[in-house]
């Protein structure tokens, strides 16, 4: 029988249970040698010895860094990126970023999920760089036809994401990206023998499953990152696999261009790529992933339930039980939880300042299968649709703009020093805005977080997703003038970086608000970026657009006020204070 932790925490007369105190010391001994600060959150408030405790000799400012950090709340210091990961013994989770621990199975699983989203869009947008150049001329598609095509693109992606949620939080997210990435490998490969319209229509929908790794993704990290975290950890590995949009032009273009100078023809060097490069990197990955990926910080999925609502030391195995007290109290806050937001308080997130006093403010929930009872809980939780539309808009306008951004620049600027090639370099620069937005979406959306608690998120969330619709309209009044391409291009970064800052953002927010179900709310989520895509190119498409007229950028100002408008009641509806918030 382990050793009890003791539920005293005042500072005069510490207590223990039946065990000797030496006894506890050597246990928190253990525990600080193999994990950094575990004994701390196991217990805090304890002595340093005698009948003196160690905060009588701490200043204001540090008794409360003490009681952040007891409850999960970790200022960032650089060193946290190598050192080993500070972990909460309720649910595993780590409360620090370690990523350059790269043989730690929190840096792994962060790198693998990285890795897996990022080839999967470097596959799932590898059609967009070569349609303008190669693809169209060959199976001589209208300017329709190539917009149907990208719709295409999007229209798999929303539905599979949908189931991809519920089977995250089922089987475990780690077998969820595997499967989807193999499955994927089989209609890149047939790109290779499409002969049609129709044929492209079909296969670019089924490479759109590849699309769903953006939930698996997400909940792979929301698996391993505890709540005060997870918004950096979800913004890093999204906007860097994200970043496999950008990457994919450069790859293909470049891969595209060395066939034809060893002598292929056009036609017979665009299906080539395909078998190439996008099919042997998902099987590559896929392999990593199961090879080396780890399902949850207990081991195998069907083992994730050792953590919850007790206190589990990660280091070989050895388990530390709170006492009946304290047990009782922490299952108690954690089904309340799940009774939903129709209870009112229950759903109301602390703030750092608070979380000393509220046991709420320790998350100790696992992924749970999905019931019809807790799917009608989530669809009625205003946050989750305010994360959904916010997605819809940033992620959506994301999806079409990889599509329209190289027609636009050849459109206004081809000239003989300015080709289609030039214009799918140029817009690639969108796609690599990736890089530092999202990740920095996040990171913000972490900082106001330990400041302002889960409100900090939502303003966040809402005044970056607010941003890209006024910087949309800007592009598009620009356009319809006299632009130049340094000027379109200054506002397709502002675009970039106002949208991708609102992605990180929201990236944060259904660990916190649906912990038990991030699966299936990141599916939620993840399909209304797809949808989005489709409105936003239903728009481009309905309104085409003439140079000569000067109407090309009248689309964009068009999504701009869609953009802008859809955001606002969010502002009103959540803000006052209701719902949590």
């Amino acid at each position: 029988m382990a050793p009890q932790v003791s539920s005293q925490t005042g500072s005069d007369s510490p207590t223990t249970s039946s065990d000797s105190k030496h006894d506890i010391e050597i246990r928190e001994a253990i525990a600080d040698d193999q994990h950094p600060g575990m004994a701390s959150m196991l217990r805090p408030g304890t002595t340093t010895g005698g009948n003196i405790t160690s905060e009588e000799y701490m200043t204001e400012d540090e008794k409360k860094e003490k009681d952040m950090k007891d409850y999960g709340y970790h200022k960032f210091r650089w060193s946290s990126l190598w050192n080993p990961a500070v972990i909460n013994p309720l649910n595993g989770k780590s409360h620090t970023f370690p990523i350059f621990r790269i043989w730690d199975s929190y840096s792994t699983a962060f790198w693998l999920a990285t890795l897996g989203f990022f080839v999967a869009f470097l596959s799932w947008f590898a059609f967009a760089p070569l349609m303008p150049e190669a693809v169209r001329a060959d199976l001589r598609l209208s300017a329709v036809q190539v917009t149907h095509s990208n719709m295409a693109a999007l229209g798999g992606t929303a539905v599979v994401r949908l189931i991809a949620g519920p089977a995250c939080d089922r089987y475990g997210p780690r077998k969820v990206m595997a499967a989807l990435l193999v499955i994927g490998a089989i209609p890149s490969g047939l790109a290779a023998v499409v002969q049609s319209a129709g044929g492209l229509y079909t296969v670019r929908f089924f490479i759109s499953i590849l699309g769903a790794t953006f939930v698996t993704c997400q909940a792979w990290c929301s698996t391993f990152y505890d709540k005060s975290v997870v918004g950096t950890a979800n913004a890093f590995s999204g906007g860097w696999g994200n970043m496999g949009g950008g990457v994919t032009v450069a790859a293909m273009i470049g891969l595209f261009e060395r066939y034809v100078h060893a002598g292929l023809t056009p036609r017979m060097a665009w299906r080539v790529c395909f078998p190439t490069l996008p099919v042997p990197a998902l099987l590559l990955v896929a392999g990593m992933i199961l090879l080396f990926g780890k399902d949850h910080p207990a081991g195998k999925w069907s083992q994730r339930h050792q953590f919850q609502g007790t206190a589990v030391a990660i280091a070989q195995g050895e388990k530390i039980e709170l006492d009946a007290s304290e047990r009782a109290e922490y299952e108690r806050a954690a089904g309340d939880r799940e009774k939903g937001p129709a209870k009112g308080a229950n759903f109301r997130e602390v703030t750092p300042a608070e979380a000393a006093k509220h046991v709420e403010a320790v998350d100790t929930a696992q992924s749970e299968p999905m019931t019809f009872k807790r799917l009608m809980v989530i669809l009625v939780d205003p946050r989750v649709w305010m994360c959904f539309m916010c997605y819809l808009l940033t992620f959506g306008l994301e999806t079409a703009m990889d599509a329209a951004l190289p027609g636009l620049l050849v459109t206004l600027f081809q000239s003989g020093t300015f080709s289609a090639i030039d214009a799918a370099y140029a817009a690639s620069m969108y796609g690599l805005l990736n890089l530092y937005a999202r990740p920095l979406g996040g990171v913000v959306s972490d900082i106001l977080y330990s400041k302002y608690g889960l409100r900090g998120r939502v303003i966040w969330l809402l005044a970056t997703a607010f941003s890209q619709g006024i910087a949309m309209i800007g592009l598009g009044i620009y356009c319809n003038r006299n632009p130049t391409l340094s000027g379109v291009l200054w506002f397709i970064f502002l675009i970039g970086t106002t949208g991708f800052l609102a992605n990180g953002a929201n990236y944060g927010i259904p660990a916190i608000i649906c912990p038990s179900a991030i699966g299936t709310v990141s599916g939620i989520v993840g399909a209304a970026g797809n949808l989005g895509g489709l409105l936003y190119l239903g728009i481009f498409l309905a309104v085409p657009g003439n140079r000569a007229r000067r109407t090309l950028g009248t689309k964009f100002w068009i999504a701009g006020v869609v953009n802008a408008g859809a955001v606002l009641p969010f502002f009103a509806v959540l803000l006052p204070g209701k719902y949590g918030v």
